[in-house]
């Protein structure tokens, strides 16, 4: 990003809910997150609506501090949203990104689209701060 090589360690926690234990540590040990949702399922949307107080547990940050981590909120599936299969309003997904005070961003990892600007957005974030927006070309 800029010229600067960020690597990153990508753990998809996914499925873990019956290895909390595990998860969490990856949450303890993690420095920014990717919250992602299927913008075709408004069961993934309400599943992640917890995700973000978790997170600031583990990490031990009080839920009403002004202080928090760097998350990217991510609908993905966006080709498919696209074919009229959307259950995630547009505008519900962003209500929470702004509470969260955090960037909102659609996504298709089957037609790449979004996925790069995505890790793009939560590394600035961790190397800058949370709440930076990057505009990519």
């Amino acid at each position: 990003i800029d010229g600067v090589r960020h690597t990153l360690e990508i753990l998809d926690t996914a499925g873990t809910e019956q290895f909390s234990s595990l998860r969490d540590l990856y949450i303890l040990n993690g420095q920014c997150f990717l919250i992602v949702y299927s913008l075709t399922s408004l069961q993934t949307f309400n599943e992640i609506r917890g995700m973000r107080d978790n997170i600031l547990r583990i990490k031990g940050i009080p839920l009403n501090s002004t202080q928090t981590v760097p998350i990217v909120l991510v609908g993905n599936k966006v080709d498919l949203a696209m074919e009229d299969r959307r259950e995630v309003n547009r505008s519900e997904a962003e209500d929470l990104a702004a509470h969260w005070c955090c960037p909102h961003l659609e996504t298709s990892a089957r037609d790449e689209i979004g996925v790069n600007e995505a890790f793009i957005e939560v590394v600035n974030q961790a190397c800058f701060g949370c709440c930076v927006n990057l505009l990519v070309d």
